[in-house]
């Protein structure tokens, strides 16, 4: 956690929360690569090298580009490192290589290569990330192979899967083979829907697919939830476009603290603030990132939030916690409390950073009268003289 005149409190004494040490799993595509130096790998856990695709062969490569002095860079920092396979897109080269090695007769011999590849580079585990259209009969058979390779040779294996999808060809066997899944929460629109401007990785989506992979009988603690450091501007006069959540941030420090501009969506910090606490008031095996290359690397960064929140439960005991602020109820209909054992100011913002309520005067107790609010997600920030308490709290109907 980084030393800072704001101190970052929002646990609620209501949940019973306990101190927990959440997962940050980071993707870093090979294209990226030139960004490793920027990176704070203190602030994550696993690091995601994308994508490695093989040949006719089986041989596995990042479109030649070089690895070790990433890994090497992650691993001075005890960052768990992952090959991550396949990708969103395959090449039509690397769709071919897929659908021969997958095959019962090749799986072994490219499990084996696989294997090799992850232990020759120095790496802990494998991320398979095959996606939509390249999901098919030999997905599972593959996948379940390629686990119990791993795991005699004490290595990992994660999937990356939709958000509030399943594929039907994924079985209940590999679902529970798997040491944990990476939820892609995000890109609910985009290019591919130009009529659908809206944000493609809302908070509701993320209490969507929590509810979603329960369903299908997976547990909190076996689920990352997907962030992304990305947007779609659903304005430009060349259709829907991506841009880096550090484009947002050189066009205007501001931006930051916003969800959208004009037709431009994205997750400023306090979705992600918001989305990190959801991760661990619901106890998930913590959190994962598209992509670490993304982000602004200052004290606007997203990776910084999300570690500041992180560092929020795990840096302070449950008794220093109960002499903050307590909140209640959350969510709220009709009226929101806050009760505090100090002299503080009550600001609260909506998701798009506009400050809706400002209290400044001596009491101890405020209420805060949610008939005009509309419902859904806002942020409560406590300000006391020695430091700042940021909550999320909820309207509903």
């Amino acid at each position: 956690m980084k030393v800072n005149t704001l101190v970052f409190f929002f646990l609620l004494v209501s949940f019973g929360l306990k101190a927990q040490n959440p997962k940050v799993v980071g993707f870093l595509p090979h294209y990226r690569f030139d960004q490793v130096d920027n990176i704070d790998f203190n602030a994550i856990t696993h690091l995601n090298l994308a994508f490695a695709n093989p040949d006719m062969e089986g041989n596995l490569s990042f479109e030649n580009a070089p690895i070790a002095y990433t890994i090497n860079k992650a691993k001075e920092h005890d960052v768990e490192v992952f090959v991550s396979l396949a990708g969103g897109y395959l090449l039509p080269e690397w769709e071919l290589a897929w659908n021969s090695l997958m095959k019962e007769e090749n799986r072994s011999a490219f499990i084996h290569k696989i294997v090799k590849y992850v232990e020759n580079n120095n790496c802990d585990g494998v991320d398979v990330d095959l996606e939509w259209q390249y999901v098919d009969a030999l997905y599972s058979p593959f996948v379940n192979d390629l686990i119990d390779s791993l795991h005699a040779h004490e290595l990992l294996c994660s999937a990356s899967l939709p958000g509030t999808y399943r594929y039907p060809e994924i079985t209940d066997e590999t679902l529970e083979k798997l040491d944990w899944i990476n939820m892609m929460v995000y890109d609910l629109t985009g290019p591919w829907d130009p009529e659908n401007a809206g944000p493609h990785s809302p908070y509701s989506f993320a209490e969507s697919s929590l509810f979603y992979w329960n369903g299908e009988g997976v547990a909190n603690e076996r689920l990352t939830l997907g962030m992304p450091f990305y947007g779609y501007d659903f304005e430009g006069n060349q259709g829907v476009t991506s841009f880096t959540y550090r484009y947002m941030v050189h066009m205007d420090e501001e931006n930051a603290y916003l969800d959208q501009v004009e037709e431009k969506y994205y997750n400023g910090i306090p979705t992600i603030k918001a989305k990190t606490q959801l991760a661990i008031e619901e106890e998930l095996l913590g959190i994962m990132i598209w992509e670490l290359g993304q982000d602004h690397y200052s004290d606007f960064s997203l990776l910084q939030a999300i570690d500041e929140e992180i560092n929020a439960i795990t840096s302070f005991s449950e008794e220093q916690i109960r002499e903050k602020a307590s909140v209640f109820p959350n969510p709220f209909v009709d009226q929101l409390y806050i009760k505090h054992a100090h002299h503080s100011r009550i600001q609260l913002y909506d998701m798009n950073g506009r400050m809706i309520l400002n209290i400044d005067d001596e009491s101890k107790e405020h209420k805060i009268d949610g008939h005009s609010l509309a419902p859904g997600l806002y942020v409560l920030r406590v300000l006391y003289d020695d430091g700042i308490e940021i909550r999320t709290v909820s309207k509903t109907l």
